[in-house]
Parts: structure tokens; C-alpha cells; sequence
């Protein structure tokens, strides 16, 4: 009667908790495809009665809204102000669903409205669902807010923390609302769920003695801000628009090339789903390369604009629907369809395409001391580039490339680089959508020119910002 889900992509977890005596249950956290918890209930005869949002999340679309439709009641806390049929819950609240007792405690901090939600029941062990106040290693960052309010949301984390989590009991289970990979948190360990007592010993953000310290720490190591944050907030706050989710998701129906291209006649982009060499070679002129994986929609609310209409480019039905779940929980509703057929298809009916070249680090190790070298385009984090770049690239972090592509000079080849590849050939792709033509993007990334410069003994040249 309790089960974890967890988004690889998004490094979300969610809960399903319930009382066997009543057949009832409560999710925590429900992303917006609700169909894995109905479905989870109906195999254990469960009833859904209550959906809880610990707070306005800003990384994925939620599915309390969702739930309503099998009659789940969303709770939320102090102060969101959502504008769908909820109740917000006060400090100290408590339900009881059978012999589950559940207890709210408003835990500000990483957002104003933020709950963490005490379970107990019984020959069960006492659980708190710290959303995003409380992770494995890690707390929850203040600033997604603003910087205005972020001191003073930072200064009520602390409080949280330490006047009322770790005030509890050091055997209770701490079970987070994201895992190691999200960014609602810096250094997230790998861990599925911790103890109070685990992280009072060993969390480095938990050992501050004074308010002051912590506060400055915690604002010292925020990770980056993907552009989609806030728009996600308010789309959580208004409510997403409902899909009948509950009700399963089949995914986007197949298209015919001429109806796909008709889409984008009108306003639609195609999302390929192919490797970075093979969307190269050819693609479908303007499209995007979002290669599959668990990151599809990731990276998705990095790049696609906020009213995206997509068209997928996939390998068959299966990779269609599951992208498509993907861009679902980013907020990305309006997906026309998949292409039937796939690029073979788009060629052979005779529709534009287009490509470019990809190179290696050895080859951009040769290039480099040509009369016409290629200008390095380096779409890292700040935090990354600071660490290392090479000397005389140009610094365009991949969420900012589309606003940016203006700055990028049309008079000699561009070479696109990230760590490892995948952002690079996303990056390309932006930029060959936006008309940069002598085009390529290294392949393996800075980690393969590291490689290569030690390999030939070289220093790799840390240049100054531009």
C-alpha cells in the first residue's frame, strides 16, 4: 500500500499511500499523465480520495486537476491560491484516510505555500514527503521566485528545517520529491529516500549553527534556472488544461509527410527523434533534434517556446507515445502527431531537407590552426564554462541559443560544443533552423577534447570569458 513512481527525465518522485482496511489512497505529487495511479489503484482495488500538492512546482506540470476527475479531493498549502477546486491546508492540519494519519506541516522556504506531509500508520514506518524542502544530501533552493524574495525565502528554509523537520524523530523515512539530476535542488543524492536522523548527521546543509551561514550557503550554490521554471508555475497555478488522462494516453495518432508538412506550414515544428549523426545527415528542414531518451522532455522546456506545436519524427509508435508523455509534463499540449513512415517517408515524398556536417575533437583540434578556424559556439552551464573552455569560444548557454542566434557571425564556420554531445547537436539544429549555415557539432563534446589534448600531452587552454 505504498509505492513510489519515479520520471527519470525530470528526476520527479511521486506516491501512491493507502489504507488496505478502507481500499482508499492519496498521491503526493501526481505528474500530469495520472493514468500510472489510476491504474496502480484499480490492480490493488484502491480508491483515489486525495491528491496533495506539497507546493506550485515549477519543473513539471502536476495532475491534482487530473485526479478530480475520479474524485480525488487536491490539497495544497497556505497561500497557493490555485484557481481549480482544492482546499489549502494549515500548519498542523490533520486527515485520516482509514487508519492512515496524516498530518500537514507548512514548511516555507523553496516556495511560500510549501507543505510536508507526515504519514503514520500502523506496522508501517512513519513517513514525512518533504517535496521539495528536504532532499537526500541536499535541501531545496529559495530563488525560483526572484532574487527580491529569495534572502527571505532562504531564511524560512532554515527555519523549516530546523525548528520543525528536524525536530521530528530521527527514525522517520524522508521520502523527496526529486532525486539526483533535478535542479529544485543542488548536490540531490542518488538515494530513493533518507532518515531526519541520516540527514542530520551527514547532510553539509543541515550543519550550520546559525541562520546567517546557512543562508549565505544555500544562495552561494544554486544551480541553473531552466527558462521554463516560471512558466510552469503559472501554468500549475492556473490549473493545465485537462486531457482526460485518467482515462490512459494512447499517444499522438500517426501523419501522413504531406500532413506533417502542412502542420508546419502552419505553424508547427518537427521534433526528430533521431541520433545526432543520423538528423545530420538529413532532416526535415527546420526541424529539431531532441534525441530519444528520458530527457526528451527535459530538454524540450529548454528550447521549445511556450505555445509549441509539435510534430514527431520518431522511430515507431512506441517512441512516439512515450516522447510524447514526455513533452506532456512540460506543459508542451498541442502534439499534431508522428510522422508514418519516418525520414524515409518525408524524403521519398520529395518534401525540403536539410543537414550539415558533425566533426571530431581531433578534427577540431586541426581545424583550430587553420587561416579560417571554425568559431566555437559552447552552450554550457555558466558553472560549466567557468570551469574549463576553450580559449577564444563563444559562450551562449542552449537555453538562450534561439533568443541569441542573431550574435552568431555568418562570415566563417560555426562549430557547436557541450560536455558530451547531446546539447551540441540540439544546439546545431537551433541554429541551422535560424539560417547558420557551414555548420557542424563535435562529437563526445569538451570531455573528447580533454581526452585528446592529454592524450597528446597538451595543457587545455582555459581562455577568458566573452
Amino acid at each position: 500500500m505504498f509505492q513510489r513512481f519515479f520520471d527519470d527525465g525530470l528526476a520527479h518522485a511521486s506516491y501512491l499511500i493507502a489504507c488496505p482496511r478502507v481500499r482508499e489512497a492519496v498521491i503526493i505529487d501526481p505528474r500530469r499523465d495520472v493514468d500510472v495511479y489510476v491504474e496502480a489503484a484499480r490492480a490493488m482495488n484502491l480508491k483515489i480520495v486525495y491528491s496533495f500538492e506539497t507546493h506550485i512546482h515549477a519543473d513539471f506540470v502536476c495532475g491534482s486537476r487530473e485526479l478530480l476527475a475520479v474524485g480525488a479531493r487536491a490539497l495544497a498549502g497556505p497561500g497557493s491560491n490555485l484557481r481549480y477546486p482544492h482546499h489549502e491546508v494549515q500548519d498542523g492540519e490533520r486527515v485520516r484516510v482509514g487508519d492512515l494519519s496524516i498530518q500537514f506541516i507548512h514548511t516555507p522556504g523553496h516556495t511560500p505555500e510549501h507543505i510536508s506531509v507526515l504519514t503514520s500508520q500502523p506496522d508501517q514506518p512513519v513517513r514525512i514527503f518533504s517535496g521539495d524542502t528536504l532532499f537526500v544530501g541536499a535541501v531545496g533552493r529559495p530563488d525560483l521566485l526572484g532574487e527580491e524574495q529569495a534572502r527571505k525565502l532562504a531564511g524560512q528554509l532554515y527555519d523549516s528545517l530546523f525548528t520543525k523537520l528536524l525536530t521530528l524523530d530521527n527514525r522517520i523515512e524522508v521520502h523527496p520529491g526529486h532525486g539526483a539530476g533535478s535542479l529544485c535542488g543542488a548536490g540531490i543524492g542518488n538515494e530513493p529516500h533518507t532518515t531526519i536522523g541520516q540527514e542530520r548527521r551527514f547532510n553539509k546543509m543541515l550543519q550550520y549553527a546559525h541562520k546567517d551561514a546557512f543562508v549565505a550557503a544555500v544562495l552561494a550554490d544554486l544551480p541553473d534556472t531552466p527558462p521554463y521554471f516560471p512558466r510552469m508555475k503559472k501554468i500549475n497555478q492556473e490549473g493545465p488544461p485537462l486531457l482526460g488522462l485518467v482515462n490512459g494516453y494512447r499517444g499522438p495518432a500517426a501523419i501522413g509527410p504531406a500532413a506533417a508538412a502542412s502542420a508546419v506550414r502552419s505553424g508547427a515544428l518537427i521534433v526528430d527523434l533521431r541520433g545526432a549523426s543520423a538528423f545530420a545527415e538529413r532532416h526535415p528542414l527546420g526541424a529539431l533534434n531532441l534525441g530519444y531518451g528520458t530527457k526528451v522532455g527535459y530538454w524540450a522546456g529548454w528550447v521549445l517556446p511556450a505555445d509549441a506545436r509539435v510534430v514527431l519524427l520518431a522511430a515507431d509508435e512506441r517512441q512516439a507515445a512515450d516522447a510524447a508523455r514526455q513533452l506532456l509534463r512540460v506543459g508542451v499540449s498541442r502534439i499534431d502527431g508522428y510522422i508514418s513512415g519516418g525520414m524515409d517517408a518525408w524524403a521519398a515524398a520529395g518534401l525540403a531537407i536539410g543537414n550539415y556536417s558533425t566533426m571530431t575533437a581531433a578534427e577540431l583540434h586541426a581545424a583550430m590552426s587553420r587561416s579560417e578556424s571554425p568559431l566555437v559556439v559552447d552552450v554550457r552551464t555558466a558553472r560549466e564554462w567557468n570551469a574549463g573552455r576553450i580559449e577564444g569560444a563563444l559562450h551562449i548557454p542552449l537555453g538562450e541559443l534561439a533568443q541569441r542566434a542573431s550574435e552568431i557571425p555568418r562570415d566563417r564556420p560555426v562549430a557547436t560544443l557541450c560536455e558530451a554531445g547531446y546539447r551540441s547537436a540540439l544546439a546545431a539544429s537551433l541554429l541551422a533552423r535560424a539560417g547558420v549555415d557551414r555548420l557542424s557539432t563535435v562529437n563526445g563534446g569538451l570531455a573528447a577534447w580533454r581526452q585528446l589534448t592529454e592524450n597528446q600531452g597538451e595543457i587545455p587552454t582555459i581562455g577568458q570569458p566573452r
